[in-house]
């Protein structure tokens, strides 16, 4: 279990360090087309951000990630040419993560595990001649 959760620590600082890195890339500004790269870069960071918080906290998820998204505009506003950074820019990525946060809590819901296929109980111990299962 502790195995998992170095991986995914470590999965996560690889990809926010990539994302606050491509994020001083200069683009260019001009092409409208560019919305659509802060809500598919965001859907990870909430699908991450769950998946470290635990299903529970799915708003501390959204909540990080809206304050992430204001983060990287704010520190684009300072560090990039003037008219790089914009407001809808925040909200496109908070949509997109919050599209990763709904797709990470229904894909881990006990509901939607129950749907995949079932392994067979692992014996825990033996009580005379009968077997103990573990649930």
């Amino acid at each position: 279990m502790r195995a998992r959760r170095y991986i995914l620590t470590a999965i996560a600082a690889i990809y926010f360090g990539a994302l606050v890195g491509l994020t001083f890339v200069p683009g260019s500004a001009s092409n409208r087309t560019l919305w659509v790269w802060p809500f598919v870069a965001f859907v990870p960071v909430g699908i991450i951000l769950v998946l470290l918080l635990g299903r529970r906290r799915w708003w501390a998820a959204i909540a990080f990630a809206v304050l992430g998204s204001a983060w990287i505009e704010a520190a684009q506003s300072i560090w990039m040419p003037l008219g790089y950074a914009e407001v809808i820019d925040v909200v496109w990525a908070s949509a997109g993560a919050i599209a990763g946060v709904a797709m990470a809590v229904i894909l881990t819901s006990p509901r939607f595990r129950s749907m995949r296929a079932h392994e067979p109980h692992r014996i825990v111990a033996q009580a005379g001649s009968r077997e103990i299962p573990q649930d």
